[in-house]
């Protein structure tokens, strides 16, 4: 599946406008979220189809905007270094029976993030500035080839650019920074999601956000093998709260107790949840223990995208990440 493509596809609708005005006419009485962005928590939103995702991004864009941030630090998923099934590169990484010097070598050219050298990002409704990081480090490398593909990001961008260009103003720049893997497989050490974060940091001015992306459980027919599925629940809402349930826990476990390692395999072998690499950098960019908020969880029908058979389902979640309250607050 050409996700790129088809997520670029959705905005050639000839009353697409009408379709995203209403999106931002409907999150425009929220007023939650500005002052929490302001205050340094980090909105995740969901990178799934429009209809799922986009009133939950408007809500994000609306509070940004209110917060009048001028800077977007914008964690995106670099799905490059994709699952077993569908990476030969990260297939090696995660092979515990190949060579170790094999091994290494792959997860190096996976490790740490990734940043395009581009000045702006195209989207249908013009150009988003996005601004290059301040960081000498190789923690996050250049990959313009590699993130041609990527699409983590580009709904978020397309609607940011539509939402500034109704407001008639210009959009705020945006430092995006892809998440690859930040788990060591050979060594289980998370050290570069703590160097990430402090990347990150060094990003943050005055008037600056954070934001991430990440699609929480991945379920059903294209991601889930039959054993398993046989022994899941098969009424959607007994689904839905399995997943909420579970999701939960997996940020309790990674904000809250800082275990990054089972919060990783929870995220590989529970959730299939593609924040598995870049919740252990926001754990460290917020300091552990961190708190989070579910601000709306839900599950995607995927079957008609992907033209499988029923349950096969995405989460579109809104999560706020934040650092844990003090007690004279």
């Amino acid at each position: 599946m050409d996700w790129k493509r088809y997520y670029r596809a959705e905005f050639d609708s000839p009353n697409i406008g009408d379709q995203l005005g209403k999106f931002f006419t409907d999150v425009e009485a929220d007023v939650t979220l500005g002052p929490l962005v302001a205050q340094g928590a980090v909105i995740s939103f969901p990178h799934t189809a429009l209809r799922y995702a986009g009133p939950l991004q408007a809500r994000v864009i609306v509070g940004l905007h209110r917060a009048k941030i001028e800077r977007i630090v914008a964690l995106g998923v670099y799905h490059l270094w994709g699952h077993a099934r569908s990476s030969a590169l990260y297939k090696l990484t995660m092979n515990e029976g190949e060579e170790r010097s094999k091994r290494a070598a792959a997860f190096a050219k996976l490790r740490g993030a990734f940043r395009s050298s581009d000045p702006v990002q195209e989207t249908p409704f013009g150009p988003i500035p996005l601004a290059s990081i301040r960081s000498s480090d190789d923690i996050v490398r250049e990959d313009t080839r590699g993130l041609m593909q990527e699409f983590s990001l580009d709904t978020f961008m397309s609607l940011l650019a539509f939402y500034y260009r109704e407001q008639r103003e210009s959009a705020p720049e945006v430092v995006p920074i892809y998440i690859g893997m930040t788990r060591n497989p050979l060594t289980g050490s998370f050290t570069i999601a703590s160097q990430l974060a402090a990347v990150i940091r060094e990003e943050l001015r005055p008037g600056s956000a954070v934001v991430a992306t990440g699609d929480l459980v991945h379920y059903g027919t294209r991601y889930t093998s039959k054993e398993r599925m046989a022994k899941m629940p098969t009424d959607y809402y007994e689904l839905w709260l399995y997943f909420e349930r579970e999701v939960k826990r997996t940020l309790e476990i990674s904000l809250v107790e800082g275990n990054y390692t089972e919060a990783f395999h929870r995220c590989e072998n529970l959730l299939n949840n593609d924040q598995r690499y870049l919740l252990p950098v926001v754990a460290e960019f917020l300091s552990t223990p961190a708190r989070y908020e579910l601000l709306s969880f839900s599950l995607s029908d995927y079957s008609e995208i992907l033209h499988v058979p029923k349950p096969c389902v995405v989460a579109s979640t809104l999560v706020l990440y934040r650092h844990q309250i003090r007690k004279e607050e």
